[in-house]
């Protein structure tokens, strides 16, 4: 080591001060100061009706190379910032509107806009199926509807039922419970049960358990994480798949925050109710941003033994490594635990204490883990790619005590002593537990899949047209186990005992493993011809079903299909009044866990899994307006569908020959307060249906033994002729918003035969007509607080809600579960804190 001597050198205060100037701009160069940094904020709004552009692509770009990009808010608001001086490109991407290029020069100060987009009549995304735009709505060639973020914050609905209910042409009827996942929603007359004949997705991507297997619904996003819902019902349905005959439900969620922010919503009520959602997000640079929200909810239920609680946790991506690209990564966990149970009222019970639930040991456990990613890619102004890859695993658990009937009069005196009774017992019963022993209905579902589309836009003889191509690969398997215990609280696995006396082995239980793997094939192509939009699209699917026995041998049985799948669709514009209509194939998959879960189709050993699919042809014929004072959607339609299979529970027979269903649903609203301030708007939301069975012949519930009955010229079961939802709402200026609903639903079957008498067992019987009424107000006290207030069924309304889980053909208490009344009243209210580094 050497030392070096620097001799001592004289400065003047001048020059000192010369170079401490200089070292400090040295300094302010060197550091990433945000006061240097030019800022671009702004918002993006439909040029048509200034509402809110939710999800748009923002991008600054120089040359080739992207600066910065983030996603659009709630409010359709942006921001951006970049330490980079000179001329850039702000592009703007949507789905539903023109692309937006603008030209700035940042000079390190901050520049505000107000962007209005230019909306398309044709352009859509696989991962919305109806859009923002207010043209390419209008001109949609199908029936379709969105539930907005507004009406979603305001109604704050405990579950995602209770939303789509508000949608005409939709029909939910109520299982026990107060937040769980089970969905049950019937489109157009078509059962509702477990939503089966309905694809839901999230952003784009199915999220049922098994979509071919095994398409029941016993898992839906919370409320809490859902920005707006899509419902789409016409002939544009066929490129989603591989349900097609009910139409599609999309949820949509929001994407990461362009700048760092947060909220935190608690809500709580009677019943036991609280729920507290927590969100943080904008987390990143000006390429990565991450958002993570997490939920707890819990409640007692509306009636005994009822209780739930549930978590729910998200972490969200979004990637743009160039302006063309943007990547965005979704992965969620959810856990569920509840009191739910098949035990059901009587009609002693339901007449003299609706909330009697016996059931201390009954247990449902639902979790779910999952991951997606949404990759977009420009590769032009007019060639666009999206790829989706989703991977989910699903666990569900049921254990349920089995019931026996017993006479009231014994139980009410002595529950220990009574004895149980069979089930011809004259006189009021009561359903409830054995005491003794129970079983477990144990399901693990797996799902991948891999997606591959193209959009292109071009012309032809000067007329725009917008093609798409793509092609799904799908996997899913299904493990459907049951297993008895030998206590009502029992959790042991017991598939089997053993007969010392005969040394035989007693099977109890059973197991079947299920599998799909599905490839398909879409192209749609859709045309502007003045007023004038067609489109027109094919679906080629071709699957293969497998199951295995595991139990009975390993018995193998397996099944492939192809199916091709056409629709058209048309719109017409005259002034401010859109004409549409279409005709697709309607399809529902052969369901080969149904065949053994629900009974229905025979014995599914070899030979099972011919059970012919569910085909229709769906036909519909509507017309749409909007303008400042009224906005409306009025749809006539008719299914014709062909070998329908009865989907009711334990339900023994094959499939139905011909069903129709027809009808017409109206939704809109009409702005009073653009006519003057005072006045309110009306929302409206009606359905008319009529379904007849064309052919069909099953054994009777009434007759003894296995007569066969013609009931040709009936009605579907839960297929009520009248559903209305009429609102008023209002938009006061100091920010107070309220709304008050009245929902009225007619009277409907509960089974194939419409039996029309009720047993004192509650299995039988139809659902009277019921009206309910609900409230809401909410308050934004400033930039960061709001309250809200909302009351379901305020006149606390005692109602069927359903007998979901009846047979009438199927008379002992473990069998049918007998009335399932619908929700009680509710009040809840909730605060909540917002911020965002703007």
């Amino acid at each position: 080591m050497s030392l070096s001597y620097m001799p001592h050198k004289k400065y003047s205060i001048g020059s000192l001060r010369s170079l401490s100037a200089t070292i400090a701009m040295s300094l302010l160069t060197a550091l990433p100061l945000s006061a240097q940094n030019s800022r671009v904020t702004g918002e993006l709004i439909d040029g048509e009706n200034l509402a809110p552009v939710i999800g748009a692509t923002v991008t600054l770009t120089t040359n080739k190379t992207t600066l910065t990009g983030c996603t659009t808010d709630l409010n359709g608001q942006f921001s951006l910032s970049t330490n980079h001086r000179g001329s850039v490109r702000l592009k703007v991407r949507a789905t539903g509107f023109e692309p937006y290029d603008q030209e700035l020069l940042l000079n390190g100060e901050n520049t505000a806009l107000t962007i209005k987009l230019v909306g398309t009549s044709l352009e859509t995304s696989p991962v919305v199926v109806i859009g923002q735009s207010h043209k390419s709505q209008r001109r949609m060639v199908g029936a379709g509807a969105q539930v907005s973020p507004k009406t979603i914050r305001l109604i704050t609905p405990i579950g995602r039922q209770e939303m789509l209910e508000y949608v005409a042409g939709s029909n939910g009827v109520a299982e026990e419970g107060m937040g769980n996942s089970r969905l049950n929603i019937g489109v157009r007359g078509l059962n509702p049960r477990r939503s089966s004949r309905v694809l839901i997705l999230e952003d784009g991507i199915p999220i049922q358990p098994a979509p071919y297997i095994y398409p029941n619904m016993y898992y839906n996003p919370p409320t809490e994480r859902i920005e707006r819902i899509e419902i789409l019902k016409g002939s544009a349905a066929i490129e989603y798949g591989p349900q097609t005959m009910g139409g599609v439900v999309n949820y949509i969620t929001s994407r990461p925050r362009s700048s760092f922010g947060g909220r935190l919503d608690m809500t709580g009520g009677i019943n036991g109710f609280f729920s507290t959602y927590a969100e943080l997000g904008g987390i990143g640079n000006e390429r990565f941003r991450t958002d993570g929200q997490f939920l707890f909810k819990r409640g007692d239920g509306y009636r005994e033994n009822n209780s739930f609680h549930q978590y729910n946790g998200t972490l969200k991506f979004t990637i743009v490594p160039s302006a063309r690209d943007v990547l965005y990564i979704k992965a969620n966990g959810n856990y569920e635990e509840s009191s739910a149970t098949y035990t059901g009222l009587t009609e002693y019970s339901f007449r003299n204490n609706p909330e009697f639930n016996p059931k201390e040991d009954d247990l449902f456990t639902i979790w779910r883990a999952s991951l997606d990613a949404i990759h977009t890619q420009s590769f032009s102004e007019t060639l666009t790619s999206h790829t989706k890859g989703y991977f989910n695993v699903f666990d569900r658990r049921w254990w349920r005590e089995n019931d026996v009937f017993f006479r009231a009069s014994d139980y009410e005196a002595d529950p220990l002593s009574a004895q149980p009774v069979p089930w011809f017992e004259p006189g009021d019963l009561l359903r409830s537990g054995n005491g003794q022993d129970n079983f477990g209905i144990l399901r693990k579902f797996y799902s991948l899949g891999l997606e591959r589309s193209y959009s292109l836009s071009h012309s032809l003889f000067g007329n725009p047209l917008q093609s798409r191509i793509g092609a799904r690969l799908h996997w899913e398997r299904f493990k459907d186990n049951r297993v008895t215990g030998d206590a009502p609280d029992a959790r042991d696995r017991i598939y089997f005992e053993y007969d010392p006396e005969d040394s035989s082995i007693i099977i109890l239980g059973s197991s079947e493993h299920y599998e799909t793997t599905a490839l398909a094939f879409y192209i749609r192509e859709g045309i502007t011809l003045g007023n004038l939009t067609m489109t027109l699209g094919t679906r080629a699917e071709v699957f293969e079903q497998e199951q295995i026995d595991r139990l009975s041998g390993n018995i193998y049985s397996d099944k492939t299909s192809f199916v091709i799948l056409p629709g058209l669709g048309l719109n017409y514009e005259v002034g401010d009044i859109n004409l549409f209509g279409g005709i697709h194939r309607g399809y529902t998959p052969p369901s080969s866990g149904a065949l053994k879960v629900l009974d229905v189709g025979g014995s599914t050993r070899p030979g099972g899994l011919d059970l012919k699919p569910e085909k229709s042809w769906n036909l519909e014929l509507g017309l749409r307006s909007a303008n400042k004072w009224v906005g409306f959607e009025m749809t006539g339609f008719f299914l014709l569908i062909e070998d329908l299979v009865a989907a009711g529970r334990g339900t023994l027979f094959r499939n139905l020959g011909e069903v129709s269903t027809r009808g017409l649903e109206i939704g809109g609203s009409i702005k009073g307060s653009h006519c003057f301030s005072l006045l309110p708007d009306l929302n409206l939301s009606y359905t008319l249906l009529d379904t007849e069975v064309l052919e069909g012949v099953i054994p009777s519930a009434i007759l003894a033994g296995d007569v066969p009955v013609n009931i040709a010229g009936n009605h579907l079961p839960y297929a009520p002729r009248h559903t209305v939802t009429a609102g008023l709402s209002k938009d006061f200026s100091f920010g107070l918003t309220i709304r008050a609903d009245a929902h009225y639903v007619s009277k409907s079957f509960t089974d194939f035969e419409n039996i029309e008498t009720n047993t004192n067992r509650g299995d039988t019987g139809p659902i009277p007509g019921y009206t309910l009424c609900n409230a809401s107000a909410g308050m934004k006290i400033n930039s960061h607080w709001s309250v809200n207030i909302t009351g379901k069924n305020l006149t606390d309304k005692v109602y069927i809600g359903s007998r979901l889980h009846s047979n009438p053909r199927q008379t002992e208490a473990n069998l049918s579960s007998g009335i399932l009344p619908g929700p009680r009243r509710q009040i809840n209210l909730g605060i909540g804190y917002s911020f965002a580094n703007n």
